[in-house]
């Protein structure tokens, strides 16, 4: 029973798309930890960027932490000035700012054998008795995403961390593992 359990705790360790690379926080940052977050997500898409500050804002929601999109103040995908950031982050009361961006998009490659039947032979006795060996290459996409975590009152990173999202083929459902992934780190470090 217990080589079932561990045979199963790996299957399901594998089935995870997200990966933790590199965390930093301010050694500076003292706390207190940050209690209410605005979401910025940078895309040039805004599907995706709604997708994105709906997931994050919903789980900082469920670790505890008041937070809220930027999208319905500051829609569009274009550059936002600084200034009109400044200003939504201010008027909202957020002590903290979580940015978030993709810093590169990769396609990987696994090579992998598989078998394919030959439809030739002698009658259907021998139907599918000749296999042939076959190699295939199969390809996704792995993203490297940045979060950033500022301090509204200093305008300065208190936190970042970097991820690969590997075969991110449904944006709210990678952002969900995503955020969940990042913000316990984020805890675990007392930023939120």
């Amino acid at each position: 029973m217990r080589t079932f359990a561990a045979v199963l705790l790996l299957a399901l360790a594998g089935c995870s798309t997200t990966q933790v690379k590199d965390t930093w926080k301010d050694p500076a940052f003292a706390g207190p930890a940050l209690k209410q977050v605005m979401v910025i997500g940078v895309s040039r898409s805004d599907a995706n960027r709604r997708a994105f500050e709906d997931g994050f804002t919903k789980a900082l929601a469920d670790a505890g932490v008041r937070a809220s999109p930027t999208y319905p103040d500051l829609p569009g995908t274009a550059p936002i000035p600084h200034e009109r950031i400044l200003a939504t982050v201010k008027q909202s009361g957020s002590d903290g700012v979580l940015v978030a961006r993709v810093l590169k998009r990769d396609v990987a490659l696994t090579p992998s054998s598989g078998s394919q039947v030959s439809r030739q032979g002698f009658g259907s006795y021998y139907r599918g008795a000749h296999v042939e060996m076959a190699d295939f290459v199969d390809s996704y996409e792995v993203l490297t995403i940045e979060a950033s975590v500022w301090n509204s009152a200093s305008e300065k990173p208190v936190w970042t961390g970097t991820a690969q999202v590997t075969d991110p083929r449904n944006v709210a459902a990678s952002t969900a593992e995503l955020a969940k992934t990042l913000i316990a780190r984020m805890k675990a470090d007392g930023v939120i």
